[in-house]
């Protein structure tokens, strides 16, 4: 559309300058009357409305592609937000499963039970999830 516009510009630019030089004397035709003066100056009217009209809607155009790539913007931050989310959940849950995954010395000797295990490794990764999402709702996130 907005290549369209330009075109049309193009075209009606010069022929508004050439009647405008017409209408004002600049240029003389031979054998013009008073009536032919004056429907060319109502062609020099209606094109200097089509200018004006195709600048409004080159304007337009403008701002409603403005509008548009606002929207994608908006959207695409909403959609970064909810990703950068589920790898904040997921970095301390890695971290604590990797942590337990080690073979300390410490780690064989204290947990010796299943409840115990479950405990502190299921326990622990619930308890950071929920930690997570309550500062989620506090903060507006989700």
């Amino acid at each position: 559309m907005k290549r369209l516009l330009v075109g049309m510009r193009k075209a009606i630019t010069p022929q508004r300058d050439m009647f405008a030089g017409l209408i004002g004397g600049v240029a003389e035709l031979p054998g013009m009357t008073e009536e032919d003066e004056r429907y060319f100056r109502d062609i020099y009217d209606h094109l200097i409305r089509i200018s004006d009209l195709i600048d409004t809607y080159r304007d337009l155009l403008t701002s409603s592609m403005d509008v548009y790539l606002s929207t994608v913007s908006n959207r695409l931050n909403t959609v970064m937000k909810q990703l950068t989310i589920m790898a904040t959940v997921f970095l301390p849950l890695t971290f604590i499963t990797g942590f337990f995954g080690q073979n300390f010395g410490w780690m064989v000797g204290h947990i010796g039970s299943g409840p115990v295990f479950f405990g502190l490794g299921i326990g622990l990764e619930i308890a950071t999830v929920a930690a997570l999402f309550t500062l989620f709702k506090k903060r507006g996130w989700f």
